[in-house]
């Protein structure tokens, strides 16, 4: 498989801690979860060729003295296709600024930002049987976009983080 990277917009501490809630039931219920081992939960900025990565970890550096952290409020579940779980967050002028910064020379010329917080990546059957089962544990969830990290995909390795900008 292809290397490329992404850059994603981490949420804080508490929230991912909150989030494990998800993580539980798909153990309990003994479904295989197909997404990245050990990422924290995030939102996906974009994608792009390795070439970028020099012009990525500079992009950093500019993210962080310039950006605050975003509060987020999931809103709803998603599903893309029946293969992906996921958790919706109301859009807000922050979190649209900061795609914006990150999306220059990306792989996404043509598409249309899509935030989301990834819950599980499975087979269509694991999917329809989880869904319920996250909406019945499902809790009000707000939290921070507190760091701004360079991954290397597939193998989900970190290059660069950084903390964004206290309120």
């Amino acid at each position: 498989m292809d290397r490329y990277l992404c850059v994603i917009a981490e949420l804080d501490e508490e929230t991912q801690h909150s989030l494990k809630m998800y993580e539980e039931l798909i153990l309990e219920n003994g479904f295989r979860d197909r997404k990245a081992k050990g990422l924290p939960y995030h939102i996906t900025l974009n994608t792009y060729s390795v070439e970028y990565e020099g012009y990525l970890k500079e992009l950093l550096d500019v993210v962080k003295v310039n950006c605050k952290q975003i509060n987020v409020v999931f809103t709803s579940f998603g599903l893309f296709g029946l293969n992906v779980i996921y958790l919706n967050p109301a859009m807000n002028r922050a979190l649209m600024e900061l795609y914006d910064t990150a999306k220059e020379y990306s792989n996404s010329e043509y598409s249309v930002f899509a935030a989301h917080t990834t819950l599980f990546i499975g087979d269509p059957e694991n999917t329809l049987k989880l869904l319920p089962e996250f909406v019945r544990i499902a809790k009000k969830t707000a939290g921070n976009l507190k760091y701004v990290s360079l991954y290397e995909f597939p193998s989900a390795i970190l290059i660069k983080r950084v903390e964004l900008l206290e309120e």
